[in-house]
């Protein structure tokens, strides 16, 4: 009993460990923070994706915990390990709230869990 409760635990939790000990991506700048309209940002940046493992998506998450809306005017792409430029990206969040904000990132780099990774600030 006390093995499945550990295990159940390992996996609900070793996203969130992995990611901070071993990420996957980080080193994140914005190049261009672009209002759009009073609710949006476009914004492109460069990042570093430290390890190879298969991209699953992205939050951008506000002070206050809500999930911003992307719109990735890119497309989405799998990027191997290296330096590398992204967006533009449009962001349902004021210059404002974008700057209390703070963005996770989800791999699959293997099938015991997702890898979270905080990948800005």
């Amino acid at each position: 009993m006390l093995a499945a409760i550990c295990a159940v635990f390992i996996v609900s939790v070793g996203g969130q460990i992995e990611g901070h000990f071993a990420p996957v991506a980080g080193q994140t700048q914005f190049d261009r923070i672009e209002p759009v309209g009073e609710t949006s940002v476009r914004i492109a940046g460069r990042s570093m994706k430290l390890r190879e493992c298969k991209f699953v998506r992205i939050e951008i998450r506000t002070g206050r915990g809500t999930v911003a809306p992307i719109q990735f005017e890119e497309g989405t792409v799998d990027r191997g390990a290296g330096r590398f430029g992204f967006g533009p990206w449009l962001v349902q969040l004021t210059p404002q709230q974008l700057q209390g904000a703070r963005a996770i990132v989800y791999h699959r780099c293997h099938p015991l869990w997702l890898t979270e990774t905080r990948w800005y600030p």
